[in-house]
């Protein structure tokens, strides 16, 4: 009898465990890519082509020409304004002759203002839009007039620090709605005189301030409004002067600011605070008078930079 040799290859089964091998691996490998797709930056595993220029798209939609609108995408922004300001007080049911008006205008205000937003560039979505805001103003050149005409120091600063929170309701380059709350400090103090008519007009407002915000691109420029309610905690002589004194103040503010170079902006405004005081007289105080208005106000021109 003949043996006969099947003309096939020699060693079939290695080949067949070697393709159930890579079978394998290969459905592992997919498991794998699976599980570390989206813990991997850029996506790597998946079009590591595409990835960067899909990341850099949002960045380049803020390029050098959209920079006067990043106040709605900016880590931060710094502004320095020079204000000409002015300040009026008057009292309502004045029944006593020894407290009088004080008017003073034209007063040249520096003053120096940020913003930070420390999550800004984090994936977050609330946190990377809430930020913490300082801004600080402080009049030189001021004097009042004290008894007999004489020339009296003056001093006028205000500080402000709180937290403030950015919304884009319409996505990039539309309108901005800003929120925030924080402290308030208005200090104007007049050197002691002698006369209570005049003395009576030193204020130091520490106030709780809540306030919205917004701002509107038109154009090539962008329109900004925003108002403010304050809550004194304390008010400083004035209120001293009086019976059971109490206070509350809104403020307001509008400006236009317009692009100068890539994420620097010119802007210019105005602005207006008014606290109103309540006050229980009896006729046998020595200050009378129903209630009293303090308005502060300014004009101011200034130049404001974004940083990304």
């Amino acid at each position: 009898m003949q043996r006969r040799t099947l003309a096939c290859p020699v060693s079939p089964r290695p080949s067949r465990r070697r393709a159930r091998r890579s079978s394998s691996a290969a459905l592992l490998g997919a498991a794998l890519s699976t599980l570390l797709l989206p813990v991997l930056p850029g996506s790597a595993l998946a079009e590591p082509a595409a990835a960067p220029g899909a990341e850099r798209a949002p960045r380049d939609e803020r390029g050098a020409g959209d920079r006067p609108l990043a106040a709605g995408t900016a880590l931060f922004s710094a502004g320095v304004d020079l204000e000409i300001a002015g300040r009026t007080l008057s009292y309502s049911d004045l029944l006593s002759e020894n407290l009088r008006t004080y008017e003073v205008l034209g007063v040249p205000m520096p003053c120096f203002r940020g913003e930070l937003y420390p999550l800004a560039r984090s994936a977050i979505p609330v946190l990377r839009d809430v930020g913490v805001e300082l801004s600080y103003a402080r009049a030189f050149g001021l004097d009042s007039e004290g008894a007999g005409g004489a020339s009296v120091s003056t001093s006028w600063s205000r500080l402000h620090a709180g937290l403030r929170g950015r919304y884009r309701p319409a996505g990039q380059g539309g309108l901005i709605l800003f929120a925030g709350g924080g402290l308030r400090w208005t200090d104007f103090d007049i050197e002691s005189t002698g006369d209570p008519s005049r003395d009576a007009a030193s204020v130091s407002y520490l106030a709780l301030r809540l306030g919205v915000d917004g701002r509107l691109p038109v154009g090539p420029v962008a329109l900004e409004a925003g108002g403010g309610y304050q809550a004194p905690l304390s008010m400083g002589a004035l209120a001293s002067h009086f019976r059971a004194p109490s206070a509350g103040g809104v403020d307001l503010r509008v400006a236009v600011a317009a692009p100068l170079a890539s994420g620097i902006e010119a802007r210019a405004g105005a602005s207006y605070a008014r606290y109103f005081y309540d006050f229980d007289s009896e006729p046998e105080d020595a200050y009378i008078a129903g209630g009293a208005l303090d308005q502060l106000f300014s004009v101011q021109v200034g130049v404001a930079y974004y940083g990304e």
